[in-house]
């Protein structure tokens, strides 16, 4: 005590000490008994001795601040600790949310080309089976056609057969319509029979069996005409046939 100043100091010191983890903790283990003591206040001591009394006062806070110090400071590590922990699982996270983001672009470019792919795919699929139903609906045409070659085929011969005796065809129909029509049946045939007789010692080329209507009108015509009221007798189907192939106006009389 008998330097004063230099104490003073040591006691300011100790809160440095104490802040900076320096000074033992068995100092503040050994004032547990003393401090559970009840005569250890300020206020009994400073009746003895005021500066004994700050004195006690000193200890006491100091130790309260050191018991704080003691609690606080695994918090304070443990907070800074934390936030470190944290700050590296934000850079982490930021790291892996860059990442993602790089992927998931990827992902699409990749989605994007597998969209294109399957839509190509899908059109190329439609296009396919279109042309399936096309080439099935030829071969049904072509298989259908193919039933009719024999017909064509005799057709053709017909044809070329007609073309020899299609002048004295022509030329008979064409007498007929301009000469038997005043007549009745009965006369009709002996014309047509002096015409066959004619193109005969002519030598004019026509059919075995030449017929005037088969020229001059056909099945379905004859059909028409009936169900427009003409009788379907011989007579009326041949005044079918020269009126609607005569060039003039036919002169028709009510019998």
């Amino acid at each position: 005590m008998k330097n004063p100043a230099a104490f003073l100091d040591t006691l300011n010191s100790v809160k440095g000490h104490i802040d900076n983890d320096t000074i033992n903790a068995s100092n503040f283990t050994a004032n547990k008994k003393t401090l559970a003591d009840e005569t250890f206040t300020p206020e009994i001591i400073m009746n003895k001795s005021s500066a004994a009394g700050g004195l006690c006062d000193f200890i006491i806070n100091i130790t309260l601040y050191y018991e704080v110090v003691v609690s606080v400071e695994p918090k304070k590590q443990a907070v800074a600790e934390a936030q470190a922990q944290l700050a590296a699982a934000n850079a982490k996270k930021e790291e892996v949310d860059t990442l993602v983001a790089k992927l998931n672009a990827e992902l699409q470019i990749l989605m994007d080309a597998f969209n294109k792919a399957m839509h190509e795919k899908e059109t190329a699929i439609a296009e396919q089976e279109k042309c399936n139903r096309k080439l099935n609906l030829a071969q049904r045409l072509v298989g259908a056609l193919g039933s009719e070659q024999e017909r064509w085929a005799q057709s053709i011969i017909d044809i070329g057969e007609l073309l020899k005796v299609i002048i004295g065809d022509v030329l008979l129909a064409s007498a007929f319509v301009s000469y038997v029509g005043p007549f009745n049946k009965v006369f009709r045939d002996k014309i047509l029979a002096k015409f066959l007789e004619f193109f005969k010692l002519n030598n004019v080329p026509m059919s075995e069996n030449s017929n005037p209507l088969t020229v001059l009108t056909d099945e379905a015509a004859v059909a028409g005409w009936n169900n427009y009221g003409l009788p379907p007798d011989r007579v009326s189907t041949e005044n079918g046939a020269i009126l609607t192939n005569s060039e003039r106006y036919s002169l028709i009389i009510d019998p």
